[in-house]
């Protein structure tokens, strides 16, 4: 608790010499008549039978107070306001009715009361003066003036005094301790904001890991599917392979065979023994239309040759894309993995866009690259939706661009779409957890927060992007090559 200073100002307000005399005499210190001591012993006695026996420092003796002087109510105002505003204020002020030819003490308590709000005021009436009533109705309900008849009575006017001087540093004490308390409610009531948003930022952060390892979990879920499907496909489709070149070579043979076997039956037709078996030779090839099948069974063989080729490659870009991360980085192509990418994700964009590369000469970078294998997809899967929801019942398509560039120790990567654009307004957001423009079910809003932390926090590389509306939207990615830098290099740096 807060100890005021003990406030002992007294000022005594009269235009009779002789009252500031007594005043002096009762309050000020000045060498008291045997009668004045004795009302002080008496006084004394009665605090001890009283409240017990005070202690040393809390009795107060007639030289405790501080009295200043004022002979018209206008320089008692002057003084007061003087006072407050020199950090020294009057704790009590006794004031005289009758003070002509300046306003009365009524008019000055009413002023002195307004110009310090703490001040209490003894107004001294003779009994021919204002009853209390009169006076009660000039200051209203306050607890701040008393008043005091002539004739005084010293132990009267001491106690007055000892009380209001108290009043005023309990006061005092009771405003400083209640600012007191208001800081502290105040300072506490900020600490448990402060708390409560910890709080909630950790119960955000909890969250929003939940859903990013719920996330990564049925990635590496459907990573593994992919892979074993992959793996399971990639048999067969060697067989396939393999058999198909067997009939492409088989067909040559037998095309090689054609021309001799011709000729054969045409020399057999010019004799007699042979005409029946070369019609019956020239029968059967129109029959198995050899002239289609010399055009058309190569280019059916080349066809599957080319599917296969194509399942093979989509099943070599799955086991690429969805190899699991090793606990350490590897060097590894990121050219080769966006191409991958590309395979893994084109029927998200084939009906909508079209696709443009520049890849340039990228040293083998060092990072977890199924983890950057995500953030492509995901920005190359963005694109094409952006794309589309430009270029929906138009019939029109779009371009995807993705360039590959080397700057110094730095690796770039552009994804660039020629889509409707990220609106101003909600760009600031795009990388928040949760934040998703897309409509119900085809967006969660992690796949940008997820990318982010992956390329900044996991690669300690960079992830910005600009955008027009309208016009479409291009994301840089900046990867250090040799991996990111250790906590150690950075201090050492």
């Amino acid at each position: 608790m807060i100890r005021s200073e003990r406030n002992r100002r007294i000022l005594v307000v009269d235009d009779t010499e002789a009252i500031h005399a007594d005043f002096d005499k009762l309050l000020g210190g000045r060498e008291q008549d045997a009668a004045a001591q004795a009302a002080e012993d008496e006084l004394a006695a009665l605090e001890r039978e009283l409240f017990g026996e005070p202690a040393a420092t809390a009795t107060l003796t007639a030289d405790a107070f501080e009295l200043d002087h004022a002979y018209q109510g206008d320089e008692a105002l002057e003084k007061v306001l003087d006072a407050r505003a020199a950090g020294r204020p009057y704790a009590l002020v006794f004031c005289d009715v009758r003070m002509p030819p300046g306003p009365d003490g009524i008019e000055t308590t009413l002023q002195i009361l307004q110009g310090d709000p703490q001040v209490a005021v003894v107004v001294c009436s003779a009994y021919s003066d204002h009853d209390w009533e009169t006076a009660s109705r000039a200051f209203g309900q306050t607890d701040r003036v008393l008043i005091l008849k002539k004739p005084f009575d010293a132990i009267e006017v001491r106690q007055l005094a000892r009380a209001l001087v108290e009043r005023w540093s309990l006061v005092r004490e009771a405003a400083l301790n209640a600012s007191e308390l208001k800081r502290r409610a105040a300072e506490r009531t900020r600490e448990l904001e402060r708390a409560n948003a910890k709080l909630r930022a950790e119960a955000t952060e909890r969250e929003r890991m939940e859903q990013e390892l719920r996330l990564a979990q049925k990635l590496e879920a459907v990573g593994q599917l992919a892979a074993g499907v992959a793996h399971e496909i990639n048999t067969p489709m060697q067989y396939v392979g393999d058999s198909v070149a067997f009939l492409e070579e088989a067909f040559q043979d037998l095309l090689s065979v054609l021309p001799p076997l011709q000729a054969a039956c045409e020399a057999l037709a010019r004799t007699e023994e042979g005409a029946e078996l070369a019609a019956k030779a020239r029968e059967a090839q129109e029959e198995a239309d050899l002239e289609y099948l010399q055009e058309h069974v190569p280019a059916a063989i080349e066809r599957t040759r080319e599917g296969v080729e194509r399942v093979t490659t989509i099943v070599r870009a799955l086991k690429d894309f969805s190899h699991p991360d090793q606990s350490d980085m590897t060097e590894a192509d990121l050219n080769h993995a966006l191409q991958s990418t590309l395979i893994v994700a084109r029927n998200e964009y084939k009906y909508v866009a079209e696709v443009e590369t520049d890849f340039g000469e990228l040293p083998r970078v060092r990072c977890l690259l199924g983890s950057l294998n995500q953030v492509f997809l995901n920005l190359i899967v963005n694109a094409a939706h952006a794309i589309e929801e430009k270029v929906e019942g138009t019939g029109e398509r779009g371009t995807i661009r993705i360039a590959t560039r080397c700057e110094d120790d730095w690796v770039e990567v552009r994804i660039a779409d020629t889509g409707a654009g990220i609106p101003s307004e909600v760009r600031e957001r795009v990388f928040d957890p949760f934040f998703t423009t897309k409509p119900v079910g085809r967006g969660t809003g992690q796949g940008l927060a997820i990318a982010r932390r992956i390329v900044t926090e996991t690669h300690g590389g960079q992830l910005d992007f600009t955008s027009e509306v309208g016009q479409g939207t291009e994301f840089v990615i900046r990867l250090p090559a040799r991996g990111p830098v250790a906590e150690s290099e950075k201090e050492a740096v």
